[in-house]
């Protein structure tokens, strides 16, 4: 398991590895500003995917966008920079425990909404 401080941040941060791994694009390609498409091509993913997974590091503060709608790795905090180069290394060594965070915080989130439509006897 990862330590608290960069379980919290998955768990604040990261709604799905889809979201860690264009960080972590961004992050490794940081000269570069990326439009939607490019970063479509070049993670083989679709539009839906990146610009959800934009949009949670945005407003999280870990990327920022430019006039020509242009994403590029900017964390806000030196804190938050150090938080990603924490994270980026424990991915690449074991990486199964960082997603086992990732999908155990979305599936407590879809638990809970699921659970809020069920019928209950009083």
């Amino acid at each position: 398991m990862p330590s608290p401080e960069i379980a919290a941040f998955l768990r604040d941060h990261f709604k799905s590895v889809w979201a860690l791994e264009l960080l972590l694009f961004l992050k490794n390609h940081a000269e570069t500003a990326w439009s939607g498409e490019q970063l479509v091509a070049a993670l083989r993913t679709s539009q839906l995917i990146v610009s959800t997974s934009a949009d949670m590091l945005l407003a999280g503060g870990l990327v920022s966008i430019d006039a020509e709608k242009r994403l590029r790795f900017a964390p806000a905090s030196d804190d938050l920079s150090r938080l990603v180069d924490i994270t980026e290394a424990l991915y690449r060594k074991k990486p199964d425990r960082v997603r086992r965070v990732i999908v155990s915080s979305a599936a407590t989130g879809l638990s809970a909404f699921a659970d809020s439509f069920r019928l209950r006897e009083d």
